[in-house]
């Protein structure tokens, strides 16, 4: 399907992810169109984001085990902490928005988990390149550790610091 993330909002993107699931060939990947949020009973609203380092936890660990995968991206898009700049409408402080790139990367690969007709963004600790703008980021697949993520060892992948990261105020 065509997908233009300028058209979408934040709370109800709807996206194409690869994931490996029972309803494609055993072992094989196939593409499923999933909304962003995971509707939880616990918290109101929608859980956009899953901690790597809570994949073990009841709420994430069926998903983390059996339903992994991956948002394929030109690029994703975080708001910075604290920098602000005058709305052009109001004049009203807003936060400023970053865009990220993958430097020499055309797609970038975002580890998800999904469930049903939805999915949540894989976060781990922000590298050196996202730390000024937020304390947290996507869990971004290189294409060659794509078996890794669809596999049994797939924690191995937390520890983005190596990935170089192009960021530009939107």
């Amino acid at each position: 399907p065509s997908f233009d993330a300028a058209t979408q909002s934040s709370t109800s993107m709807t996206a194409p992810s690869y994931a490996l699931s029972s309803a494609f060939t055993p072992g094989s990947l196939g593409v499923r169109e999933l909304s962003w949020g995971f509707e939880e009973s616990w918290k109101p609203g929608v859980v956009f984001n899953t901690r790597i380092e809570s994949a073990t936890k009841p709420t994430w660990q069926e998903s983390m085990q059996h339903r992994r995968c991956i948002l394929p991206v030109p690029a994703f898009f975080e708001t910075h902490r604290e920098e602000t700049y005058p709305s052009p409408k109001t004049g009203k402080p807003i936060k400023r928005q970053y865009e990220f790139r993958v430097p020499g990367q055309d797609i970038v690969f975002i580890g998800c988990t999904w469930r049903r007709d939805t999915f949540s963004m894989v976060t781990t600790e922000a590298n050196t390149d996202m730390a000024p703008i937020h304390h947290r980021m996507p869990l971004i697949v290189r294409q060659e550790e794509l078996p890794l993520w669809f596999g049994p060892n797939y924690q191995q992948l937390a520890d983005r610091s190596e990935i170089r990261l192009e960021a530009r105020p939107t």
